[in-house]
Order: C-alpha cells, then sequence, then structure tokens
C-alpha cells in the first residue's frame, strides 16, 4: 500500500459538506473498522446493564457499574494523555485494542460457565476503561494525523455521529443477541468485532512522526506542563469544566435507562433495546449536524443550544407519566418514551461535538494528547460520579423527581450560557468563531 505525502493530502476532487473527510482513503478505513467495532462496545454495554439489572434489581448496583466501567479514566488520564504525545499513536492504539478484546474474550468465558460474580464484572470493565483511556489521546492524535486541520472539525463530527450511529444498531443487536444467544453470546460477538478495528490500522499507512524520547520524570514533566497551558488559556479550561458539569449533572441518567424502562415505559428487553437505539439515532443526528455546519458558525452558542436542548427533552422524559396514560399499547409507549432520548442525546452529541472541536481546534499540536487527557479525566470522572449519585438518588427518591432536578439544572445553566455569550457578542461579531 502507498503511503499518503501527508495528513492533509486530499484527493484532486475532494468531497464538500458533510462527508467531506470521507474523501481521504487512510481516515475512510479507520472510520470503517471503528463502526464495527464501535457496534460490538454498545453491544456489550447494553447486555451488561440489562444482565446487571436482571440479577440484582438495584439503582446502587447499576451506578456503581458504570463508576467501575469509567473511574479508571480518572486515575491514570493524565498520565496517558502525556504518554501518547511521547509514544506513535497507531502502536498504542493497537496494544489497547488487542488488550480490550481480551476483556470481552474473559467476560464472555465467565458468563458462559457461569462464573461471573458482579465484582468481576466491574473489575473487568474497570480494566477495559483504563485500557481505552490510553488509546483515545492516542486517537485524537491520529485522527489529526489522518485528516489535518482542514477536516478536523468535519471528521471529529463524523466521529462523533459514527459513535452515536453504533448506539442505534448496538442495542437493536443486544435485544436480539440477549434473547437467541445469551449475555455470553453478546459478549463473545463483542470481542470479534475488535478484529476489525486492528485489520484496518494496519491497513492505514502515514508518514514517520518524530516522538520524543521520554525520561526519568519525563510523563510528570509533560503532565505539569499541559496543566500549565490550561492555567493560561481560560477558555479551554472554561469548557473542560463546563463538559464536566454536563457529565455531573445530567448524564447520570443514562445509567439508569433499564429502569426507566421497565418502571416507567413499562417494557421488556426488546423495548429497551428499541428505547436505546432511539437515544443513539438522535445522538447521529446532533454529531452531523455538527459536521454539516461546519467551521463557520460559533461553537460557544452550539455548546449552549445543546445543553438546552438536551435538558428539555430530559424534563419531557422526566414527566412521561404526567403526558401519557399505562392503558396505551406498548408501541405508542415506546414511540413517546424513544422520542424523549431522541431529543435528549440529540442536546447530548450536539453538545459534545461542539466542545470537543472548539477544544481541539484551540490547543497547540505539541501538547495535543496531554490536552486530550485531560479531556479523559473530566469526562471519565464526571460521568460516572453523576451514575454513583443519580443511582443512590434514584434509589432513595426515585428516578423521575431525580431526572427533573438535572434537567431543570442543565436547562438553567444552558439559559446562562447563552444569555452571557448574546451580551458578550450581541452583534454576533466574529469574535465568538472558534
Amino acid at each position: 500500500m502507498t503511503a499518503e505525502a501527508s495528513p492533509a493530502e486530499v484527493p484532486s476532487t475532494p468531497r464538500r459538506g458533510m462527508f467531506e473527510s470521507l474523501s481521504i482513503r487512510n481516515y475512510r478505513l479507520f472510520f470503517m473498522g471503528q463502526g464495527i467495532s464501535l457496534i460490538g462496545t454498545w453491544l456489550q454495554a447494553a447486555a451488561v446493564r440489562w444482565l446487571v439489572n436482571e440479577q440484582t434489581g438495584s439503582t446502587d448496583r447499576l451506578g456503581l457499574l458504570e463508576m467501575a466501567n469509567l473511574m479508571p479514566g480518572l486515575v491514570v488520564g493524565l498520565f496517558a494523555g502525556a504518554i501518547s504525545d511521547r509514544v506513535a499513536p497507531r502502536a498504542m492504539i493497537l496494544a489497547m485494542e488487542v488488550c480490550q478484546m481480551a476483556c470481552a474474550v474473559v467476560l464472555a468465558t465467565l458468563v458462559h460457565l457461569d462464573a461471573i460474580s458482579f465484582w468481576q464484572m466491574a473489575l473487568i470493565l474497570a480494566t477495559a476503561r483504563i485500557c481505552v483511556t490510553f488509546e483515545l489521546p492516542s486517537r485524537q492524535i491520529f485522527l489529526y494525523e489522518l485528516v489535518g486541520s482542514k477536516n478536523l472539525t468535519n471528521a471529529i463530527a463524523l466521529n462523533s455521529g459514527l459513535f452515536n450511529a453504533t448506539r442505534v444498531i448496538g442495542p437493536a443487536l443486544a435485544g436480539i443477541g440477549f434473547a437467541t444467544l445469551g449475555a455470553a453470546g453478546c459478549f463473545t460477538l463483542n470481542a470479534v468485532s475488535y478484529l476489525a478495528a486492528i485489520g484496518s490500522v494496519l491497513a492505514i499507512r502515514t508518514a514517520a512522526r518524530t516522538r520524543t524520547p521520554g525520561g526519568r520524570g519525563a510523563a510528570v514533566n509533560d503532565v505539569l506542563a499541559g496543566l500549565a497551558y490550561l492555567k493560561g488559556e481560560p477558555r479551554v479550561s472554561f469548557h473542560l469544566a463546563l463538559m464536566g458539569f454536563f457529565g455531573l449533572v445530567g448524564m447520570g441518567y443514562e445509567a439508569m435507562m433499564p429502569v426507566f424502562a421497565q418502571r416507567i415505559i413499562g417494557v421488556d428487553v426488546g423495548g429497551y433495546s428499541v428505547l436505546l437505539a432511539c437515544g443513539g439515532a438522535g445522538a447521529t443526528v446532533g454529531a452531523l449536524t455538527v459536521a454539516r455546519m461546519g467551521d463557520g458558525v460559533r461553537k460557544e452558542r452550539m455548546i449552549a443550544f445543546g445543553m438546552i436542548w438536551f435538558s428539555l427533552f430530559l424534563l419531557a422524559a422526566s414527566l412521561y407519566p404526567l403526558w401519557t396514560s399505562p392503558d396505551w399499547p406498548e408501541l405508542a409507549r415506546l414511540v413517546c418514551g424513544g422520542g424523549c432520548l431522541f431529543g435528549a442525546w440529540f442536546g447530548a452529541a450536539f453538545f459534545y461535538s461542539s466542545t470537543q472541536t472548539l477544544i481541539q481546534l484551540t490547543i497547540p499540536d505539541r501538547l495535543r494528547g496531554r490536552i486530550m487527557g485531560v479531556w479523559m479525566v473530566v469526562f471519565s470522572g464526571s460521568v460516572p460520579l453523576g451514575a454513583l449519585w443519580t443511582g443512590r438518588a434514584a434509589s432513595l427518591w426515585g428516578l423521575r423527581p431525580v431526572m427533573t432536578t438535572s434537567a431543570l439544572v442543565c436547562l438553567a445553566a444552558g439559559l446562562v450560557l447563552l444569555a452571557v455569550r448574546a451580551w458578550n457578542d450581541p452583534e454576533g461579531s466574529p469574535r465568538g468563531r472558534s
């Protein structure tokens, strides 16, 4: 295979618009391999939650599982980012994909042998999350090498769209797979899906990039350099903090979806899969909308819009019993519940895609891995903590009051953000553009 001359190299007649980055061969390979692997990831995530809910019936356990699935990123995220600035991203991605595949194989084997406990499951998911945490900063660097700065906004949004499109297929397969193959079969399919990601990365050829050798204390010094940059760059620091707030206050509801499906909508595992697929479809549309908008739209206003949109639909979901009836047919209840999740995840994906794009376009190349390591820490810390408090509060006061509170707090924050943005840039001047 012929290596591409530069990361930004594009054919002489590039496609413009929403799918512009797919005109780059290496990015197409990466996109397809990740897509297949992510379907397996979401299939496993849906099956794990349903299995835990089926075995324990505990919202606390669902919150703890979400924390185990994401929290390790909080511990190793900063060092993962620093290391990614020194290690070839392709090698790091391959190593971490192989480790994640091994975790899926162990999980499938233990479930098949009926030898799995909740804490074993949590430990396996935590190990896989450590692998993901080391991979993601390298993946962001690799993405930049594949498409260059010209196509970065589009590629980030398409990646987010892919991430969320697979949320439609994965949960749908989980419902079918759980009913026909059982949980072990779902986990086995996830393990096999990693082969596509590994194969696609092996097929990619990029120009060699000189990596900085590390010495004693180099990782610590790199972490400190990244934190020093954030101290002097309040715009990036603010949006990282805002993302942490959104994950902590708003996104904890995601871990409660089995409870929401059973107790509020009144459906079984098939309906649960449909609800997750609706959320994934909404997130896909939200991310692709960001891709279509491109660089010419003010990212701060997009971020505020995403948070407000998310809040309104989460509020509608929390008030579901007030505007629906349990006597309605299951299909009608699913359509209403699915519509709420579609809208909520549209807003969440719009928020996350816009925030990540703004940060990626602001940070310097030499610090990209370190800052994306901080991004991983914020994400990996805020979402599981949100799931933990949501699960605990839901066990005490019920899921609906907790969802309502989350929606109202996020709505207030989004409105304040939009008002401050309008006050600082009342005439829509270019200084608001990222």
